[in-house]
Formats: structure tokens, C-alpha cells, sequence
């Protein structure tokens, strides 16, 4: 049992076996895409909001299953096309102007995790972080550090 396999064979072999997997991942796709697309034939009824091959977008008037068309309204112009252009239902994708962004982030103060008393001046008004042992210090007294200098 002790042959040595050409080289070049495990080759070919690795090779047809990476093309008969490619193929049937290929067939697994197509198969799920075309019941995408037939379940969304079924769903397509007047008033949904679809968008075609080309880029419009419009609300479907009527489906006629028997010619395979549909009649879309885009803003008052009426088109007829085949069913096999409608791509999919219609989401519109959410939009955030930047002006309102801007005015939510002035509205907004600048550190939201600061309550004013995150930070203590010293004497020569360099201000100095407050500590856990400060902060229990002014637990106990009831009072900041710098309401003592009376």
C-alpha cells in the first residue's frame, strides 16, 4: 500500500471536486432566487409600492396574470410592462437631513455625562478631576471642597 499518488492527479481531482461544488451552490442559488421571485409574483396586488428594472418607482394599478403584465402609476404617468421587470416591493430607506443633525447636536450638550460636579478648582483655578476619595470627603461633610474656604 505504499504508492505514491501523481501529484498532478490530486490536482485534477481537487479541481473537479471544487467545480461540482461551485455548480451546485450555483443551482442552490438560482433555485432559492426563482422562489423569491415567484412568491413575489403572488404578493404583487394593486396599491403595492414596487420598483422596476429600469429604477421607477410605483404603485401597481393592476396584474394580469394571464399576459403576465402589470400596470404601474408613477406620479400620474401610467406604464405597462412585463411582470418579469417588477424587482421587488418598494422601501423607502431612511433619510436624516443634515441641517437636523446639526440642530440635534447644538440642542445637545456637549459632554451628556458630565453633571457640573465632575471636576473640582483648585486654589489657582486649574481644575482638578474629583476622586472617589473626594467625592466620599463631600458625602460626609454634606458640602464641596471649595464652599470651605470661609
Amino acid at each position: 500500500m505504499n504508492q505514491n499518488l501523481d501529484p498532478n492527479l490530486i490536482m485534477i481531482l481537487v479541481l473537479v471536486l471544487f467545480i461540482v461544488m461551485m455548480w451546485m451552490s450555483s443551482r442552490r442559488m438560482k433555485k432559492q432566487q426563482k422562489q423569491q421571485q415567484e412568491e413575489l409574483r403572488e404578493s404583487l396586488v394593486p396599491g403595492t409600492l414596487v420598483v422596476l428594472a429600469g429604477g421607477i418607482i410605483g404603485t401597481i394599478v393592476s396584474v394580469d396574470k394571464k399576459y403576465e403584465e402589470v400596470v404601474v402609476d408613477s406620479e400620474g404617468s401610467r406604464i405597462r410592462v412585463k411582470l418579469q421587470s417588477v424587482r421587488g416591493k418598494y422601501v423607502r430607506p431612511a433619510f436624516i437631513d443634515d441641517d437636523d443633525v446639526q440642530q440635534a447636536t447644538d440642542e445637545q450638550p456637549a459632554d451628556p455625562e458630565s453633571d457640573g460636579d465632575a471636576e473640582t478648582v483648585d486654589a489657582q483655578g486649574q481644575e482638578e478631576p474629583k476622586t472617589v476619595e473626594s467625592s466620599l470627603a463631600i458625602a460626609e461633610d454634606g458640602e464641596s471642597g471649595d464652599d470651605k474656604t470661609k
